[in-house]
């Protein structure tokens, strides 16, 4: 049985090279899109009604991002079209999101808690009970938390060159919401890491990571690593959870390859 994976985080149709990186393992691909405006919704109703195809397996769910029960939405969306939902992994693009920059305001920080902090803490949380409460089979889902990193304003103060180096440059909302997302996997890795039902990866990449550059090739690499844990049979633990894995790394004898935290 093929397996299903919810995307959330990039969405599309900025998530697409993603989404179909993860597709060519085969598995089926429910990945978010935004909120839509009426006039917005009633222009997608005919796309939106062909949402999932057979050639592709990718369905596409709206994300209310300010309803925490949206997230739940999200899940139940999942099983209602592929029938089961194996695995979830959290994209924080922060160079994607500091190429959507807004003006500094306290309207854009209330955006920013918003949209990139609070719905990622509440749809891990209904990942991990749903997980908790479809384990019937004894076999783990497979939460992860996927950080795909920019320059914020300190690092340019401590090493100028990198303002020249082609990503872009996160305002101070955004470099807040990337810590945030950063601490809390950590925290809910360490936390839930001994749980039975769910396997938890925290992976990151770095602006002088190879598959920084191709959201595709990244993709793939995701799907290729879960698949070679999972054939071990083996279990992440709290210690391996919180840890971070380099994108690209290889998962096999030779166990992991981590990558230090960045604070």
């Amino acid at each position: 049985m093929a397996k299903t994976v919810l995307v959330a985080g990039k969405e599309m149709p900025s998530g697409s090279k993603f989404a179909d990186g993860l597709a060519l393992s085969g598995r089926s691909i429910s990945i978010t899109t935004p909120e839509l405006s009426q006039e917005e919704e009633e222009a997608a109703a005919a796309e939106k009604s062909m949402a999932i195809t057979e050639a592709s397996g990718i369905s596409l769910v709206e994300w209310h991002k300010a309803s925490p029960i949206s997230s739940r939405t999200l899940i139940f969306s999942t099983e209602a079209a592929f029938g089961h939902m194996d695995e979830a992994v959290l994209f924080f693009d922060a160079e994607w999101l500091a190429s959507l920059e807004r003006p500094l305001s306290s309207a854009e920080c209330i955006r920013g808690c918003d949209e990139l902090v609070l719905p990622f803490q509440c749809l891990a949380l209904e990942v991990l009970s749903r997980f908790e409460k479809k384990n019937s089979t004894g076999v783990p889902g497979m939460l992860v938390f996927l950080f795909k990193e920019t320059p914020d304003q300190v690092d340019i103060l401590k090493a100028p060159a990198l303002r020249s180096g082609g990503s872009s440059i996160s305002s101070p909302v955004v470099a807040a919401a990337a810590a945030a997302f950063e601490i809390f996997a950590e925290n809910i890795a360490v936390q839930f890491g001994n749980k039975s039902y769910v396997n938890i990866l925290l992976t990151r990449s770095g602006i002088d990571n190879e598959l920084s550059s191709s959201d595709m090739e990244l993709g793939k690499w995701l799907a290729e690593y879960m698949d070679s844990f999972k054939a071990t049979g083996a279990k992440f633990d709290a210690k391996t959870s919180g840890e971070w894995v380099k994108a690209g790394s290889r998962y096999g004898a030779g166990g992991f390859k981590l990558f230090g935290k960045k604070r």
